[in-house]
């Protein structure tokens, strides 16, 4: 019977080292990586959930271990949701300790290029605030602080786009707008951006069918933005309306992005004037309005 419990007692203080020692092992920083990066604790989140998550983003060892430590200090249901940056050089402690004390809500906001400013608007004082800074409003995915009013997300939108584009004049821009709506790789922007040109050299309207998309959709706000025209949305009375009004609309009609404004910059020399987008998807360009007419009539009908 001695030998018995002397065996137990034996398994029982090995089983109890092999214990402490694995707890002191994965309780160790996964790395000496101090990148941090973004995690996530959403509302509602359980501790097994919070836990898996953190190991597969491999900012702990092992998630069992961070569950067991989080009861063993009493911070198991004290865990709170929000976003935190965390770095692969935190102790197992240090992981627990930073998810109980409350993350930010900080969020990612993205824009699109050729979006206009009703399709990512964050509330009606954004859209008011931010109207005259349409075209400006940089396409980009930005991280924005919970604290931040709709004035200061504007600016920081507007610092991205002056930083990138300092002296880019306002005519450039609306350019930029018009050619972000009217072709798709950076050689057809280029191209477009040259005929646009030449006519408005010649003092011809430019004739973009997306301004009129733009002077009919701020009517009245549609469920979707940018759908085809129609022949009688040509004659749409409004400034925006380029085949109705020579030159450029008044102010962009979109938020154009940089292969856009970079067109804008450099176009394409050409002869042509006209321009059309197939049922193929394919841009086809004439020099006289002959061979438009036959583009339209070989790849739109």
């Amino acid at each position: 019977m001695k030998k018995i419990f002397k065996f137990f007692l034996i398994s029982v203080v090995v089983v109890l080292v092999a214990f402490f020692a694995s707890y002191k092992y994965f309780s160790l920083p996964v790395s000496s990586d101090s990148q941090t990066q973004d995690f996530v604790v959403n509302q509602g989140d359980s501790l097994r959930q919070i836990a898996k998550r953190l190991e597969l983003n491999g900012l702990v060892k092992n998630q069992y271990f961070f569950i067991l430590h989080a009861y063993r200090v009493g911070l198991n249901s004290r865990l709170q949701a929000g976003q935190f940056r965390l770095s692969p050089s935190l102790s197992l402690s240090q992981v627990v300790s930073q998810l109980s004390k409350g993350g930010s809500f900080d969020f990612w906001y993205t824009i699109i290029p050729g979006q206009r400013l009703e399709e990512f608007a964050l509330d009606p004082e954004f859209e008011t605030l931010a109207r005259p800074s349409e075209g400006m409003l940089f396409p980009d995915k930005y991280l924005i602080p919970q604290t931040y009013s709709n004035q200061q997300i504007i600016d920081l939108i507007l610092k991205n786009y002056q930083t990138k584009f300092p002296n880019l004049k306002y005519e450039d821009l609306i350019l930029a707008s018009l050619i972000e709506r009217e072709a798709k790789t950076f050689e057809s922007k280029k191209m477009i951006s040259g005929i646009l040109k030449n006519r408005l050299d010649r003092n011809m309207a430019l004739q973009v069918d997306a301004t009129v998309q733009y002077a009919r959709d701020s009517q009245s706000k549609p469920e979707k933005y940018w759908t085809p025209v129609s022949s009688a949305n040509l004659q749409i009375k409004s400034a925006y309306n380029t085949y109705q009004n020579p030159g450029l609309p008044p102010s962009p009609i979109c938020n154009p992005g940089p292969d856009s404004i970079n067109a804008a910059l450099n176009p394409t020399d050409s002869d042509y004037l006209f321009y059309i987008t197939g049922n193929d998807g394919q841009m086809y360009y004439a020099v006289n309005l002959a061979e438009h007419n036959q583009n339209i009539a070989n790849h739109l009908r």
